[in-house]
Order: C-alpha cells, then structure tokens, then sequence
C-alpha cells in the first residue's frame, strides 16, 4: 500500500473536514480561501463570509501505527482492547495540548482557529457517540483549548463528528 505525501494527506484531511463539518447540527459550510502554515488553511464561510483558521492533525496510538499497523497489515481485523482505546484517548489529548501551546506562540490568530482531528486509529471503531461524551466530560482541558475556538473530531464510528468547544458543546 503507498501512503500519501504530505500534500495529499493535507488536502484529503481539509476536504474531509469541510464535507464533515458542514454535517454537524449547526454546521457550516466552508470553502478554502489558500492553503498555508501555521494554521494548515484559511476557510471562509460561504453563508456568513467569515473566515477561520483550520490546522489539521491526525492521531494514531503510536508513531509506529502506519508503518506497522495501516501500511504493512494484511490483517484488519481490530479486536476490542480496552487498553488500546485509552492509551488511544491519551495520544489524542497530548496531540490537542501540543497543537494548543504551538498556537498560542506561533499561529496567525486574525481568525478563529478551529483545530481538526482526524481519529485515523482502528481502535477507534468501539468509541461510540457515549464514549466520546464521557472522553469529552472528564477532560477539562477542553476548558483550556485558546486559541482554538473549537475541536473538531471527525472519521468517527458510523461517520459520526463531533465539534467540541471551551464550553462543552457537542
């Protein structure tokens, strides 16, 4: 299997987002004003015209997933481990945390940033809608994601996302 360069994962990851948060409840519908750095793009609304700032990230449960787990396994079949799903759950907060102190130093912060997180892990197929809730409510740095108006998670089971902000609300 051939993994994709950076700049198709990047343009996979943002269009997916876009398809993804437009899904939401109260989603919006976004197209991209240019691709960058520092966050990844700029979007614009396309009902309101404001314009945000997206960074991409994915998370797998250890730097070894893709060579060993996504690109050399014929087996994909994912059995249940509790452990994993945490340890999993674990990455993904240190991934936030990083992605905040980065930003908070580093990013053009003339838009709202809005933090996507692609969940690229099998073991998170068992991480249902309740899951996620519980993994939302019992982390409060979620309080503590400035500058980052919101945590986008998406690639959820059964296609679910959910967007996460300073206030809980998903």
């Amino acid at each position: 299997m051939d993994w994709p360069n950076k700049e198709d994962r990047e343009n996979f990851e943002i269009n997916e987002f876009i398809k993804n948060f437009k899904n939401l409840p109260n989603g919006r519908e976004f197209k991209i004003i240019n691709k960058r750095e520092k966050p990844d793009f700029f979007v614009e609304d396309t009902k309101t015209n404001e314009y945000f700032g997206v960074e991409l990230t994915s998370v797998y449960k250890s730097d070894r997933s893709v060579p060993d787990e996504h690109i050399n396994s014929k087996d994909k079949n994912t059995p249940f481990n509790r452990e994993e799903i945490e340890k999993y759950k674990e990455r993904i907060i240190e991934a936030i945390k990083s992605k905040v102190k980065k930003a908070q130093k580093h990013y053009d912060l003339r838009y709202p940033l809005i933090l996507s997180v692609y969940v690229n892990e099998y073991c998170s197929i068992f991480m249902n809608r309740n899951e996620w809730q519980s993994f939302v409510d019992n982390n409060g740095m979620f309080d503590l994601i400035e500058p980052f108006s919101g945590v986008f998670f998406w690639d959820l089971a059964n296609g679910d996302a959910l967007l996460v902000t300073p206030n809980k609300k998903v």
